[in-house]
């Protein structure tokens, strides 16, 4: 059954998908990136019969008081970028998910897409070693992506850079299938929005990363 579902789910990411997830967010207006965020994940999640059925909650359910801003809170500082990881993981790892944040600068969203247009994993390679090097190591497991090509995604990524707005590149690797999911969506820039993904249940999260490039 797991084989089976594994090869519908990849011909479906193959066929369109990537392109699909690709495409969210891509209009340059500025909007809550945390909607679009969510959907890119969320759609990563596999429906078959091990996956806990709270896994998605409503957003306003998980809110943890570390994401509510205090009136006391210091003024939010403006990054070049970011990176965050996330790892979810359930049901003895039929649910095995990882979530990489990448946080450009318009300028660096722009050479991101450049070194994507050869392949997927080039732009994550040039990330990884030159931008934020300590990325490396957790973006390594996307080799995977080394032959793959998607002028969607890169697209959406340039129609941020190209209105002068900083973009958050999601990558949602789902282990247990070997699938993975991508898109890109507005940033702000400020360092309060760069942090580990919470767009699934939080108890399910067993580890999480974050860096900042000032």
């Amino acid at each position: 059954m797991k084989k089976v579902f594994a090869i519908v789910l990849s011909l479906a990411i193959v066929s369109g998908l990537f392109g699909s997830v690709g495409a969210v967010g891509a209009s340059p207006v500025p909007v809550d990136p945390v909607d679009t965020v969510d959907q890119i994940v969320q759609s990563s999640v596999p429906t078959d019969q091990g996956v806990p059925t709270d896994l998605i909650v409503p957003r306003a359910d998980q809110r943890s008081t570390s994401e509510l801003v205090s009136p006391l809170a210091d003024i939010d500082i403006p990054l070049s970028g970011g990176f965050s990881s996330a790892s979810y993981y359930a049901s003895g790892g039929r649910v095995d998910i990882k979530v990489d944040q990448l946080y450009l600068n318009p300028t660096d969203a722009r050479a991101y897409a450049t070194k994507s247009e050869q392949s997927l994993w080039t732009g994550l390679a040039w990330f990884g070693s030159s931008f934020i090097p300590v990325a490396g190591p957790y973006l390594s497991t996307l080799g995977l992506l080394s032959t793959i090509n998607d002028a969607m995604f890169v697209s959406s990524i340039r129609s941020y850079a190209d209105a002068n707005q900083s973009v958050i590149i999601v990558i949602s690797h789902d282990r247990f299938y070997g699938t993975v999911t991508r898109g890109a969506a507005y940033w702000n820039g400020m360092k309060d929005q760069v942090k580990s993904n919470t767009s699934l249940n939080q108890a399910y999260k067993v580890s999480s990363y974050v860096t900042y490039k000032y």
